[in-house]
């Protein structure tokens, strides 16, 4: 039966789903999807003003412009789209002026004054069509001091809204998944560096992980042209890219320095100071106007494949020579990253330097993955050492039988003591702790000595430390109370020892000493504990000549007989 259910199962799935998909067809449903698919192309019968109109070219295309001159391309409105459709073109670092029947309808970046740097990054120039459009010329200029972007123009999209948005998301297809799956990764391996409390080890390298992936994710975000459907400042839309590129070596660099013990660092610093002042420095044309951050990203391109190889050379050494096994897994995990970076570049340029940060978004996710598995194994291995040390630790410092310090922990503890005024020391010890081990058995001593720890934690566990010195002599450290307080809690103290003895089998009482740090009668808190011991053996001697009143019934019927006798 269990068998035919598996199978019946697994039919019922198959069966549901090709019905699924065949079924709409079968039947001519209507569309459901919320994105309208009536978009196209607007690529070809674009005349260029260089060659007076003559000419009727297809997008993209790369025109002969001049270095001062704008590139103008004209075309006619499609009469067969509705009005509100939208017309969009991607500047590639470019300023972009777009005019329909001579009547401008978008300009952006051509105003210098609204702007830093001599050019924008990339972004999509959007225009909302009207009715009165449709058969109308449309003009676009566009300019770009980038040598690279200069002269090119992109293909035109016209549609309505919702295609658009369509078209895109299909323009990388799969890659746009990158950046927010990045993204979440950065803002949880963040999350989860505080959650676990690993900045209480004062080992940084988790945080600059998610730092990075944070940086990174904002670079693709950026390259990917998705921005402006999440925000409309201009400067971060077209600039984070590239501000990115500045500055994400930085926490890479930071994170090697925590997670990697290395013999041989050469010049680690020095790199990350290059890239701070090549980040400052570009920023500094940037915001004078001298030269745009598409100008020097390729410094920065540059400082990046310098440290990348850096780091791979030191890697190799440590892993080599000093069989450093944690240089070789980054060795490992960078080499991730130069492979598809090298892919990136050659991707760039094949790409006449338009399409970027393709590859290298695959290089980044695996090597994060990468370094977060490394960084998961070490924090276990660093908490099952904590653990052991702490265990061990324990066991050297703590009373097995009761959990209070023991005298190894109350000796060093009062050596710590630098500033003793306002310390009070509580002793106290058991009566007649042999009496309860000969007559009632060590069973009954060892409850006797728990009965006086829990009894003294009662009471003082809250405002001081408790310490076993002795087989049957403890010690209480409060500092900062006030002296009558514990004279209060040791009245109460008492009565909690009176209701022991009465629930106790044997005759259960406490001698107890108390004094407090005085300046003018104790050179250091050594001196106040020998005043303490004093007044505890001082109380003690009331109960050494006092008779048991209870005793075992054996022993009572031998003492009975033996006062017969005489």
């Amino acid at each position: 039966m269990k068998k035919v259910n598996e199978i019946t199962f697994f039919i019922l799935i198959a069966a549901i789903f090709i019905s699924t998909f065949v079924l709409t067809d079968v039947l001519d449903m209507p569309n459901l999807y919320l994105i309208d698919i009536e978009g196209v192309s607007f690529i070809d019968g674009w005349t260029w003003k260089g060659d007076g109109y003559k000419e009727r070219y297809y997008l993209p295309h790369r025109f002969d412009v001049e270095k001062s001159e704008p590139l103008v391309i004209k075309n006619t409105v499609p009469d067969h789209f509705p009005a509100g459709s939208v017309i969009a073109l991607k500047a590639n670092v470019q300023s972009v002026v777009i005019k329909i029947d001579g009547e401008t309808v978008y300009d952006i970046g051509n105003d210098r004054s609204k702007f830093m740097g001599r050019d924008l990054g990339n972004y999509w120039a959007v225009v909302k069509t009207q009715s009165e459009h449709k058969g109308k010329e449309i003009e676009i200029s566009l300019f770009s001091h980038r040598a690279a972007s200069h002269g090119f123009a992109s293909e035109v999209f016209i549609g309505s809204e919702s295609a658009f948005y369509g078209y895109l998301f299909a323009q990388h297809g799969l890659w746009n998944i990158f950046p927010p799956i990045i993204f979440i990764l950065g803002v949880m391996i963040i999350l989860t560096f505080f959650f676990l409390g690993m900045y209480k080890e004062k080992n940084l390298s988790l945080l600059y992980l998610g730092i990075y992936a944070l940086l990174m994710s904002n670079w693709f975000l950026g390259d990917s042209e998705m921005l402006q459907l999440f925000t409309a400042n201009t400067y971060y839309a077209t600039r984070i890219a590239y501000l990115m590129t500045l500055v994400s070596p930085i926490p890479v660099s930071l994170y090697i320095r925590e997670a990697v013990p290395m013999k041989k660092r050469f010049f680690d610093d020095f790199l990350i100071g290059l890239i701070i002042i090549n980040t400052i420095v570009s920023l500094g044309l940037e915001h004078s106007g001298i030269l745009g951050l598409s100008d020097t990203v390729l410094v920065a391109v540059g400082l990046i494949s310098v440290m990348c190889v850096y780091y791979m050379a030191i890697f190799i050494i440590e892993s080599v020579a000093y069989k450093n096994e944690k240089a070789l897994r980054e060795l490992k995990s960078l080499s991730v990253i130069f492979i598809f970076a090298v892919a990136e570049i050659i991707s760039y340029f094949v790409n006449g330097q338009i399409v970027s940060s393709l590859y290298l978004r695959i290089g980044v996710l695996i090597y994060i993955v990468l370094v977060l598995i490394y960084q998961v194994k070490d924090y276990r291995e660093r908490r099952r050492i904590r653990v052991e040390k702490e265990y061990y630790e324990k066991m050297a410092y703590t009373d097995a039988m009761t959990g209070a310090g023991n005298r190894a922990r109350f000796m060093e503890d009062m050596d710590m003591i630098t500033k003793p005024e306002k310390v009070i020391i509580v002793l106290a010890d058991i009566d007649r702790m042999k009496y309860i081990n000969d007559y009632f058995g060590h069973f009954s001593g060892d409850k006797a000595i728990i009965d006086t720890y829990n009894t003294l934690n009662t009471n003082f566990g809250h405002i001081g430390r408790i310490y076993r010195i002795g087989g049957d002599e403890f010690v209480v450290i409060v500092e900062k109370i006030n002296i009558n307080e514990i004279y209060a809690i040791i009245k109460n103290l008492e009565k909690e020892v009176d209701l022991i003895d009465k629930e106790s089998e044997y005759d259960f009482s406490i001698s107890l000493g108390v004094a407090e740090y005085d300046v003018s009668l104790d050179e250091d808190i050594h001196a106040t504990f020998l005043r303490v011991d004093h007044s505890m053996y001082e109380n003690k001697k009331k109960h050494r000549t006092a008779i048991p009143a209870k005793m075992p019934d054996n022993q009572r019927m031998y003492q009975d007989k033996t006062h017969n006798d005489h």
